[in-house]
């Protein structure tokens, strides 16, 4: 027990409880800082005095109101004893004599204030030195006390750790509160900077990286494609450099923080820091891994304009209009699938809807008129085709007087027919259905003058054709079965079954970068050329098509040689042992690649029905192939039983006889065509080049082959969802088309039969019929995947200019051979005259003599409510007639029919223009959809629109290029075709017809 002083100890009983009570009261009250601080103080003082060794109550004296606040131990420096306290510790937050400790100030201060509640302090674990006796040899209480303190040396080492990281008992809470306060306050405005600086960063690489606020809306303002590409590669070092900084800045924090708590307090962590720690480390996260994805994340394809080459530059102006007028987006490919999956769906029935009110509501004659039907016909031939199909051949029916060669009609090879009995030309409704009863579905396979072959859909070879019968147009239900089979596979697919190809097409990842200058490239810098007589764009091109990874789009303008550097491109593949397969939306397309690579004597298989095949490319086919190679004598043998038997079937007349004859073929078929398939697949596996149009690359012959390549010519005019018939197991796809030019036409969107969109099926505005997959390409990646083929081989500059201009940014060159070639300039002998020296006439039909026609208004028409013929379509007799005499003023000057083309773009005026044919057999009349792509060295357009009311209809469309018509109801239309018009005003030879000089047979 240590004995102290009667008036140190009251004083120190009675008063200590008092000044709590005040303190109390007084911060209740919210008194001021300063008299808080000055009541803290004054009780440092007396605990002080108390355990001050040779303290007396003397000493002390209690300090006035309002005399300035002096550190606590301050009043110890008089004590040398006392007197070892660092610089740092003068500042009097806490007490650090070695002598003390804060357990210590709350034993002594227990001790002399009574039965205070003793407080527990997270420093009590502390060891504390010996004290040494006082003067009267006492030891002191705190010493003494010691001896009443529980034994912790055996807690657990665990938790004696642990509470050097809880809160301190400070002796000053007041001031040293304020003081970590404003140590936080200094760290957060720390933190702030260095979060300004990230968010600067990330919004500068976001801002340059993407095609944002680089464009203005008029073209005036239009920053540069050069400075634009510039300014997006500067987006990465930039928010790099922003991101560099910011994390310094969180790094110059975290430090001062910690060294100005070190002046603070040189003890334990107090809690704050462990927030603080924790903030520091989430933003330090965060800002490493933006860092991490600016500069690993691969250049997006807009940073990439700067590698497309000088000569190309600008053409991302053309593509950017397109694509800002589409606002196409990205769509994900189960939402893309089932939107096809609805639209094809919708497509197909309004072609079977059309066809069915066709021929419910017009006779089998007018039908034949409108090129949809083709009546009077007898079976006068039948055999064995490709996959033991049974091929019947139709001819003109004698008994009904006709001639020995067929009337004009519209089938063409490759169409879908129905074959059946023809019905009476009485009115009676007929439905497709019932005619299927009687009849059966089949492909034109082969169209003369005299006779028209169509191949029997399996399952329907027993049909008799005894009577006369009818040919039928319908729709092509196995194409679409194609499209929906693929559209499902690509819905049904994983995420993780997505080839690279398959992502880059949708969007979900970038293509492979191309070398700025591919003439450098070791790979493909110093090609061998096929054909040197290819043009820099042409070269470019290939290329650019051959060192790209997953996709290359060749945009190829009119006349600009596509075909040619597509063969040039294919025999390069070769070289390179690539496995290509080819094709194209249509036959023709397909064609024209066989007939320009056969030459070059590569291993090529054609796929398709012979039938459907130009002539020229039938001896690649696989039906001839199968025919002349080893492997197909077995089958050719059993054909020519099956022939054998099939001829055999008229003779007999016992309907027992004639039943066993059909279960023979039956075998006969089957055996045929498992031999057929092992011949086919020797046959492909052998072909280092395969061509197919795109639905045919959807057949069973093709179903386990690998291609190192896809090529896709005319791809802007194909459906998408026929693309990816091929496309769904590809590694590599080059697009070869101009989506400048006229689309692929969907009958849903322009007809009163439109079948209904299924229920629940929301159609996303990115994945319609009308978006091709060149179209949605140049959307998601920009013009850095694409080459466009500058110089045209077809044109006169004067015709091409306007085109050139308006279309393809001024970049299209006329060639020297067809810069200034006209029509007396051909080939063989041509008058020189006003018809034959000029590059482009317009005859201006304005005035009202030439006024248009609707189809409702002629008699013939059905009823309102039912199906027209030609639909809404539109004819002018008397601009048929100027054709015609423009036509017959060509001829007499010695140009060839065979080299003349009258196009317009509507089906009843080619039924008005008809009798050209009779009279000038070789000349081509078909419409404007329907000549895309082909070449003729005269082509006469006829416009047709003519009314007061200035409608010009589908011809506002600026891919549909026009030349006969009226001015004054043109210019009316779009300012595309207000700037035709006013180009023939200032560059062509304008001509006013005179109407009571024409005639129209």
């Amino acid at each position: 027990m240590v004995e102290t002083a009667p008036e140190a100890d009251a004083n120190t009983h009675n008063n200590a409880p008092a000044r709590s009570s005040s303190i109390g009261f007084n911060m209740g009250r919210h008194s001021s800082s300063n008299t808080r601080i000055n009541e803290i103080l004054e009780n440092a003082r007396e605990r002080a005095q108390s355990m001050a060794p040779t303290a007396s109550p003397t000493n002390l004296s209690p300090m006035p109101a309002g005399s300035p606040i002096l550190p606590p131990n301050s009043a110890l420096k008089a004590n040398p004893a006392n007197d070892d306290s660092s610089a740092d510790e003068a500042t009097g937050f806490i007490s650090h004599t070695p002598p003390l400790n804060y357990s210590s100030l709350n034993v002594t201060s227990a001790a002399t204030s009574g039965p205070r509640a003793r407080k527990t302090s997270t420093r009590s674990s502390r060891q504390i030195p010996p004290s040494r006796p006082n003067s009267n040899g006492a030891v002191p209480s705190s010493q003494a006390n010691q001896q009443d303190e529980p034994d912790d040396e055996g807690q657990p080492w665990w938790k004696a750790q642990a509470e050097k990281f809880h809160s301190i008992e400070l002796e000053n809470k007041g001031s040293v509160a304020r003081d970590h306060l404003a140590i936080e306050r200094t760290f957060l405005a720390w933190l702030r900077t260095s979060l300004s600086f990230a968010s600067i960063g990330i919004a500068v690489t976001q801002l340059f990286r993407l095609n944002t606020s680089l464009e203005s809306g008029n073209d005036g303002d239009k920053i540069s494609d050069r400075n634009a590409a510039t300014l997006r590669h500067m987006g990465k070092p930039l928010g790099t450099t922003f991101l560099g900084i910011s994390i310094l800045v969180l790094f110059l924090g975290y430090k001062r923080y910690f060294q100005s708590q070190q002046y603070v307090i040189k003890g334990k962590f107090p809690a704050s820091r462990g927030t603080i720690m924790i903030v520091a480390f989430v933003a330090l996260a965060i800002m490493i891994a933006s860092l991490v994805v600016v500069i690993a994340i691969h250049p997006s394809e807009h940073e990439l304009l700067v590698n497309v080459p000088a000569p190309f530059e600008n053409n991302r102006t053309i593509v950017q209009k397109s694509i800002m007028a589409s606002k196409l987006k990205p769509v994900d490919i189960p939402t893309f699938a089932t939107t096809q999956l609805a639209l094809l769906d919708q497509e197909l029935q309004t072609e079977i809807n059309e066809t069915s009110d066709l021929i419910s509501n017009h006779s089998p004659t007018a039908l034949q008129r409108a090129g949809i039907a083709l009546t009077n016909l007898v079976v006068s031939g039948q055999r064995t085709g490709l996959g033991g199909r049974t091929v019947v051949e139709l001819s003109p029916d004698a008994a009904t007087g006709s001639a020995d060669e067929l009337p004009e009609h519209g089938l063409r090879t490759g169409d879908i027919v129905l074959v059946a009995e023809q019905p009476a030309g009485s009115a009676k409704k007929r439905e497709v259905k019932d005619l299927e009863k009687k009849g059966a579905r089949g492909v034109v396979t082969k169209v003369r003058r005299e006779w028209v072959s169509v191949a029997i859909d399996e399952g329907k070879e027993e049909v008799a054709f005894t009577g006369r019968v009818w040919a039928v147009k319908l729709a092509d239900e196995v194409t679409y079965k194609r499209m929906n089979w693929t559209m499902e596979k690509l819905n049904k697919m994983d995420e993780s079954e997505y080839s690279s190809l398959t992502r880059v097409l949708f969007g979900l990842s970038s293509p492979s970068p191309v070398a700025t200058d591919l003439t450098k490239d070791e790979s493909v810098g110093n090609l061998d050329w096929f054909d040197p007589t290819l043009n820099d764009s042409q070269k470019d091109a290939i290329r650019f098509a051959l060192a790209s990874r997953e996709v290359a789009l060749i945009h190829g303008p009119p006349g600009t040689g596509k075909t040619h550097t597509l063969i040039e491109l294919i025999l390069q593949m070769i070289k390179l042992e690539q496995r290509i397969l080819v094709c194209g939306p249509s036959n023709i397309s397909v064609d024209n690649v066989v007939e320009r690579l056969a030459p070059h004597k590569v291993p090529i298989l054609r796929l398709g029905h012979p039938a459907r095949l130009l002539p020229s490319v039938v001896d690649h086919s696989l039906d001839v192939l199968t025919q002349t190679s080893e492997a197909g004598t077995i089958v050719k043998d059993i054909r020519s039983e099956m022939d054998t038997k099939q001829a055999s079937i008229k003779k007999t007349k016992s309907g027992k006889e004639r039943k066993a004859i059909y279960n023979d073929l039956k075998e006969l078929r089957k055996e045929f065509r498992e031999r057929e398939r092992r011949c086919v697949s020797t046959l492909i596996g052998g072909s280092k080049v395969v061509l197919a149009t795109l639905h045919g690359a959807g057949g069973y012959q093709l179903r386990n082959e690998e291609f190192d390549v896809v090529i896709i010519d005319e791809a802007s005019q194909a459906l998408e969802a026929q693309c990816w018939v091929p496309l769904v197991s590809a590694k590599k796809v080059v697009c070869a088309g101009d989506h400048l030019q006229l689309p692929p036409t969907i009958k849903s969107t322009n007809t009163k039969v439109k079948a209904p969109v299924k229920e629940g099926v929301k159609i996303t505005k990115g994945a319609t019929l009308e978006v091709t997959l060149f179209d949605r390409l140049l959307a998601l990646h920009g013009p850095s995947i694409k080459r466009m083929l500058t110089t045209q081989y077809r044109m006169h500059e004067s015709i091409m200019r306007f085109p050139s201009d308006e279309l393809y940014d001024s970049k299209l060159i006329a060639a020297d051979a067809v810069k200034h070639r006209l029509l007396k300039d051909l080939e063989y002998e041509v008058e020189d005259n006003e018809d034959t020296s000029e590059p482009v006439i317009f005859i201006d039909t304005q005035g009202g003599d030439f006024p248009e026609k609707n189809e409702e208004d002629d008699k013939d028409t059905p009823k309102k409510g039912k199906a027209s013929l030609h639909g809404d379509s539109k004819s002018n007799e008397m601009e048929a007639a100027l054709v015609q005499q423009h036509v017959k003023q060509l001829v007499a000057a010695g140009v060839r029919p065979e080299d003349i083309a009258v196009v317009t773009p509507y089906n009843a005026q080619l039924a008005v223009l008809a009798p050209l044919k009779d009279k000038f057999p070789g000349i081509e009349l078909g419409s404007v959809d329907g000549f895309q792509g082909r070449e003729k060295e005269a082509v006469i357009v006829s416009l047709v629109r003519s009314n007061s009311e200035g409608e010009v209809g589908f011809l506002g469309e600026r891919r549909r290029l026009n030349v006969i018509g009226d001015s004054e109801t043109v210019q009316k239309g779009s300012s595309f075709l207000k700037k035709w018009m006013q180009y023939l005003e200032d560059n062509a030879d304008l001509r006013y017809p005179d109407a009571s000089s024409l005639t129209h047979d």
